[in-house]
């Protein structure tokens, strides 16, 4: 086989050395993508529709690369245009955390009153931030190929191997970050250190070590980037978990908010009055429901910085000193824990906090309680699947007491839409006693269940600050008759899809069309 013809260094073109060459810049894709992801998050959520414009662009991306690499490889078969090719990835890769919070922004400004900016936001995000680096990486694998290549009869076996080592080193790409760097270092450290093995590597290939200059690019991104990844007024802090992305800001006029992976919901407040004219506050008429001389147990399934637990002991309490709130808070994400600690005036009084995953945690226990809240959510308006099944519903039901209750809060944008009739005939599945009535909030709805026959509150037996929530709960409180249809269960239970339905009619709203809102 005739020598290439671009005079490098044959230690370049050595299998080790290849190898070495796919399997970072396979690592480097998967990072770039669970770095979009967070770099995303903060704007438009991380729900499925997000997801799947993330990986469908980044596959369009690769598989384009693989096309390109190969032709370019055949036409230029040298290390040094494999060299500029990563290059440009690793400096691109660089200027995505500079780029992300201005563009993004842009992008959402005006959209994220309602879910629409998911759409439009993350597309154009997808398309303008994150395409380029990956297209760039997916012509390295065949490039390596055309470079590994000596003989034709071992065509097959260098292929295989390189390819083999792209995907071990896709496998690195995914559990460092995900495991390590991000939660550790955050996602901008996790990008520029992508970025600058990506720079080396290509100043390695094209042999141009006077280039290392390139070099200050990432370690001076640092001081170039904005302080904070998505600036909201108020801002006081922002937390980059294992699960999502959180920032706590004040509100005009005192207190306190937390919002999970998008500013434009709120996940956890806490105000200086007694009410957060929120849907909270139906939960808090909900202790009412027993004797006054009997203390309550409740189970809040998805406490977040823990307004639920902090309410009942502020607000409850103090008008049930007979029968006061046990509270047991389970909350996946301990950072959130933390926050509401430290911002929320969550203190141990406030009842027992579980780090766990909310379904997991009643498989596990035995107690019984007299009110479960389900109040989950993975950003703003998505309720995790396993939340919503029958088989969920019959695990809460073996926990409630004889009288206890179940209490829901759903986004929905009318009582025809298909989530909420989806779990009002979910509900009734399992157990005798339905109600549904609006919360106090935006597209804000409060189901309830129990085994017992289901009034709607009385405001005459609760305290003054209650007594106007209460009338507004009554006032649309009935029992639902969602018709036939569909009954989540574990195997089937499409709620990320219905969620989308009301993000996309919202976008259809916006342009105009005359679609009937589901």
């Amino acid at each position: 086989m005739e020598s290439l013809p671009d005079g490098a260094s044959g230690w370049r073109r050595r299998p080790a050395f290849l190898k070495g060459v796919v399997t970072l810049t396979g690592a480097a894709v998967m990072a770039v993508e669970f770095g979009a992801e967070r770099l995303l998050a903060p704007f438009f959520g991380n729900s499925e529709l997000v997801w799947g414009l993330l990986i469908g662009f980044v596959l369009l991306a690769l598989s384009l690369g693989y096309q390109w690499g190969g032709r370019l490889a055949d036409r230029r078969p040298g290390t040094g245009p494999l060299g500029l090719l990563v290059l440009a990835a690793g400096v691109w890769t660089a200027l995505l955390p500079l780029a992300a919070e201005p563009l993004l922004a842009a992008t959402a400004a005006g959209l994220l009153t309602t879910p629409a900016a998911v759409v439009v936001g993350a597309l154009v995000g997808v398309v303008l931030l994150f395409v380029p680096p990956v297209l760039a990486l997916g012509t390295v694998s065949p490039y390596a190929v055309r470079l590994a290549l000596a003989r034709v009869d071992d065509s097959g076996r260098t292929a295989g191997s390189l390819y083999a080592w792209a995907t071990f080193g896709s496998l690195l790409g995914t559990f460092l970050p995900v495991f390590w760097t991000i939660p550790t270092f955050g996602v901008r450290a996790t990008l520029w250190a992508g970025a600058a093995a990506l720079i080396l590597l290509g100043l390695l290939l094209i042999g141009r070590p006077g280039a290392v200059v390139v070099l200050l690019v990432p370690l001076l991104a640092p001081r170039l980037g904005t302080p904070v990844l998505k600036p909201v007024p108020g801002l006081v802090t922002e937390v980059e978990t294992p699960y999502q992305f959180a920032e706590v800001y004040r509100l005009p006029g005192g207190g306190m908010a937390l919002s999970v992976n998008d500013a434009a919901g709120i996940q956890s407040v806490w105000l200086p009055g007694r009410l957060t004219h929120l849907y909270y506050d139906a939960f808090l008429t909900l202790p009412f429901r027993f004797p006054p001389d009997r203390p309550v147990t409740a189970l809040v399934l998805g406490m977040a910085a823990g307004t639920i637990p902090t309410l009942f002991l502020r607000d409850v309490d103090p008008a049930r000193p007979k029968g006061p709130v046990e509270t047991v808070g389970v909350e996946i994400d301990p950072a959130l824990t933390a926050l509401g600690r430290r911002y929320f005036h969550l203190v141990p009084a406030a009842g027992q906090v579980v780090h766990a995953d909310a379904r997991v945690y009643l498989e596990s226990t035995r107690r019984r309680f007299d009110i479960i809240v389900v109040d989950a959510y993975s950003n703003e308006i998505y309720i995790p699947f396993t939340l919503t099944t029958r088989e969920f519903f019959r695990l809460v039901a073996r926990h409630l007491t004889a009288d206890g209750l179940v209490a829901l809060n759903v986004n929905a944008l009318s009582p025809r839409s298909a989530l909420l009739q989806d779990l009002e005939r979910t509900l009734g599945s399992v157990f005798p006693h339905v109600a549904v009535t609006r919360a106090p909030g935006a597209y804000n709805y409060l189901l309830v269940a129990s085994a017992r026959p289901l009034a709607p509150p009385d405001p005459r037996t609760l305290p003054a600050f209650l007594r106007a929530t209460a009338r507004g709960l009554a006032a649309g409180w009935h029992a639902p008759r969602p018709g036939p249809g569909l009954v989540f269960t574990d195997d089937h239970a499409p709620v990320d899809t219905l969620t989308d339905q009301m993000i996309l009619s919202q976008l259809q709203v916006r342009l105009g069309s005359p679609d009937t809102i589901p």
